[in-house]
C-alpha cells in the first residue's frame, strides 16, 4: 500500500506542475481569450491533484473511496489565442515557451499514468491511471493543435526562422 501512496504523491506533483506553469502563464499573457483557457487548464489540473489527494488520503486512512467517480474532462475551447493576439506575434515568446513547455508536461503526465496503469494489479487503480492519461492526452492535443498551427507563423514574424 506504500507504493500506491508513494505514486500518489508523484502523481500529485506532476499536477502541481501543471497548475503552477498555467497559472503563470495565465498572468503573464495580455490576451484575455489565452488567459482564460490557460486559467482553465490550471483549473482541470487542480481537479486531478484534488481527487488524487483524496484517494491518497482514503487509502491512508483506510476509508472508501469511489475510484469511479474521477471528473470528466469538459475541454470546449477550440483555439487557445484570440484572432488579435494571432495577428500581432511579433514579441510573444512567453505565451508560445508556455505552449510548448505545457506540451511537454502533458507528454511526461501521459507517460508517467500508462507506465502506472499497466504496473497496475488491481482493475480499479488501472482504471483510474487510464482516465487521468485521457485527460492529459485531451490537454495535450489542444496544446499541440496550437503550437502546430502557429510555429511557422510564429518563427517568420519573430525572425527565428534560418530560412
Amino acid at each position: 500500500m506504500d507504493d500506491v501512496l508513494e505514486i500518489l504523491k508523484a502523481a500529485m506533483e506532476v499536477e502541481l506542475d501543471g497548475i503552477n506553469l498555467y497559472k503563470t502563464a495565465a498572468e503573464k499573457t495580455e490576451d484575455r481569450q489565452a488567459k482564460e483557457v490557460f486559467l482553465f487548464l490550471a483549473q482541470e489540473e487542480g481537479k486531478h491533484y484534488r481527487y488524487l489527494k483524496e484517494l491518497h488520503d482514503a487509502i491512508k486512512n483506510k476509508t472508501n473511496f469511489d475510484v469511479n467517480s474521477i471528473p470528466k474532462p469538459s475541454l470546449t475551447f477550440k483555439r487557445i489565442f484570440s484572432e488579435d493576439f494571432l495577428n500581432n506575434l511579433k514579441g510573444k515568446n512567453y505565451e508560445f515557451s508556455a505552449i510548448s513547455t505545457g506540451m511537454i508536461l502533458e507528454k511526461n503526465s501521459i507517460l508517467f499514468y500508462k507506465e502506472q496503469a499497466e504496473k497496475a494489479h488491481d482493475p480499479k487503480v488501472k482504471y483510474l491511471f487510464e482516465e487521468l492519461m485521457k485527460w492529459e492526452e485531451e490537454h495535450l492535443n489542444m496544446l499541440t493543435n496550437e503550437y502546430n498551427d502557429l510555429k511557422e507563423r510564429f518563427w517568420q514574424v519573430n525572425d527565428f526562422s534560418p530560412f
